[in-house]
């Protein structure tokens, strides 16, 4: 290249000047097209279509026959609706609240180095990789009241081998409840540990020259500073909690009678078994809002439970 082609470049090159305002900011909005297109395409569209069909009735043929309100107005008047609502946030709560509270006592543990911690880990984290209804027909079988092992290990300590778990319209509730923080305790256990790894250990050291005890570590140490990460598993573990179709159907079906049906299992059974659809979608739009405002709830508590902790 002459001399006077080269000049003739960087001439061009710096009349050309720095991309404009208006390029820098198309190519962020380019990078993301692709990921809201598959956004609307999976979530929203549906979404809306669920919409749609609660305003109406269909049978899964042909088209919606708009019925504006009246399946909402139905559902509110629906005692079935009221008692599978007061289930679900039973199951929630119980679901939650254990979940949370032993996945952290066993991170806690394995942070601390408790003997065999990382078997531990392992083993106490197989039921999150179980497929749910994998884990809802084993625990089905155990309660069963002649075959299942609950009740061989009760009859063998003299404790009666022929209870009816399942059959319980007061306590089967608890059974499937419990089956539920069997399988999502790992899940919070991990992500807790995960947080308390992150502290420094010179805190805990500090602490134990200190005089302050397991105890005190765990609740004005350990607590405090993994907080954002509690708020955020509880969460999650109240979005699987209140949808927990699969564990619930596997085992019960929603029985005995109604007794452990959730508002999932009211859509499955009205929109697929009903052929309802319309009712089965308005019963879904209510389930779904639901959710977000008991997560939204949660997340409010626990940012300020953070700011509180600051």
């Amino acid at each position: 290249m002459t001399a006077q082609h080269y000049g003739m470049a960087v001439a061009g090159e710096a009349s050309a000047g720095p991309p404009s305002r208006r390029s820098r900011m198309l190519f962020p909005v380019l990078a993301v097209c692709p990921a809201l297109a598959l956004v609307a395409v999976l979530i929203a569209y549906p979404i809306a279509e669920s919409v749609h069909i609660s305003l109406g009735s269909w049978d899964g043929v042909g088209a919606v026959v708009f019925k504006g309100l009246a399946n909402y107005t139905r559902l509110f008047q629906d005692s079935l609706f009221r008692q599978s609502l007061v289930n679900s946030l039973l199951f929630f709560v119980l679901t939650t609240a254990f979940s949370v509270v032993i996945g952290g006592l066993l991170a806690n543990a394995i942070s601390r180095g408790v003997p065999g911690g990382r078997f531990f880990k392992v083993i106490w984290f197989l039921p999150v990789i179980m497929p749910v209804s994998v884990a809802g027909i084993f625990w089905s079988n155990a309660f069963q009241p002649e075959t299942g092992i609950a009740n061989s290990l009760l009859g063998a300590l003299g404790l009666g081998s022929d209870h009816a778990w399942l059959a319980d319209p007061s306590g089967a509730i608890y059974l499937v409840v419990f089956v539920a923080v069997w399988t999502q305790t790992g899940y919070a256990m991990l992500l807790l540990l995960g947080a308390m790894e992150s502290i420094p250990i010179e805190v805990h050291e500090a602490a134990t020259i200190d005089g302050v005890g397991s105890a005190g570590r765990l609740f004005r140490i350990t607590l405090p500073n993994i907080i954002p990460m509690v708020g955020t598993v509880t969460t999650l573990m109240a979005v699987f909690s209140f949808n927990a179709f699969g564990i619930i159907y596997s085992m019960t079906r929603g029985g005995p009678g109604n007794a452990t049906s959730i508002l999932p299992v009211l859509v499955y059974k009205e929109s697929f078994q009903q052929q309802d659809y319309g009712y089965g979608s308005a019963t879904a739009v209510v389930t779904t809002v639901i959710v977000g405002i008991i997560g939204v709830l949660v997340l409010r508590i626990f940012r300020q439970q953070t700011l509180d902790a600051r």
